[in-house]
């Protein structure tokens, strides 16, 4: 049996400074969908690894290479 989300459903995650991979600590309990925004709020699609039910790391590439960015993760 499914057990209903109770508590936050969403997780917001600012990375301030430009990085090619962020590393978040969510603590949802469970492993959430994942949506990235750059500082301009266009859409960033990154490589997701969910380490735990509590962590993921996200890293970014563009043309093959590291694309280092700050921006948003939104975790539901």
């Amino acid at each position: 049996m499914t057990q209903p989300i109770i508590g936050s459903i969403t997780y917001i995650y600012t990375q301030n400074g430009a990085s090619n991979t962020w590393v978040i600590d969510h603590n949802l309990g469970r492993f959430p969908s994942v949506t990235v925004v750059d500082s301009g709020d266009s859409i960033v699609i990154g490589s997701v690894v969910y380490n735990t039910t509590n962590k993921i790391t996200i890293t970014f590439f563009a043309g093959g290479q590291a694309s280092a960015f700050s921006g948003k993760a939104y975790l539901n």
